[in-house]
């Protein structure tokens, strides 16, 4: 029984410890419900209706303000750099995001006119600049948490009786 009991207390101090080793930055919170947004809506445009033209544009509303909520942070990657290429680094970013926020602009207004094609398009090249930006401003250690070997828990000795 004691045994049982150290292989869950260490199952459970080992998820603990697992899950707070990378806290998400607030510009990683925004991307990912930025990714988020984008996937459901290049789901949805496989098959786009009318019907659903407003749950499109919701999505583009939500990829707008979280690229322009983006645009006020700064990457991590940036305080790595030497202080004097780090104004350079964030301008580059800033640029990058106005020019995502120019797109999403162009995605709405076809969503907005029904014009799927165009929309579909512009999906593309959205992703497209997403790629480039995260290859250009993502620190590497953003893509997976670090790898870290938990503690073990001692065994629990049998009590004698």
């Amino acid at each position: 029984m004691a045994k049982i009991i150290a292989i869950t207390v260490f199952f459970l101090l080992s998820a603990v410890a697992f899950s707070s080793i990378r806290a998400d930055t607030p510009l990683e919170l925004s991307m990912k419900r930025m990714g988020k947004a984008y996937k459901q809506l290049s789901l949805d445009l496989k098959q786009p209706s009318d019907a659903s033209k407003a749950d499109y544009v919701a999505l583009a509303t939500t990829l707008k303000t979280e690229a322009q909520t983006s645009r006020g942070l700064v990457p991590k990657k940036a305080a790595a750099l030497p202080p004097d290429q780090q104004a350079t680094m964030v301008a580059a970013y800033q640029k990058s995001m106005d020019e995502l926020s120019a797109s999403i602009d162009t995605l709405t207004q076809a969503l907005q006119n029904s014009q799927w094609d165009v929309a579909n398009k512009q999906l593309a090249t959205i992703k497209e600049q997403m790629f480039a930006g995260h290859k250009e401003f993502r620190s590497k250690d953003t893509k997976a948490p670090m790898a870290t070997t938990p503690t073990p828990v001692p065994a629990a000795t049998p009590s004698a009786q």
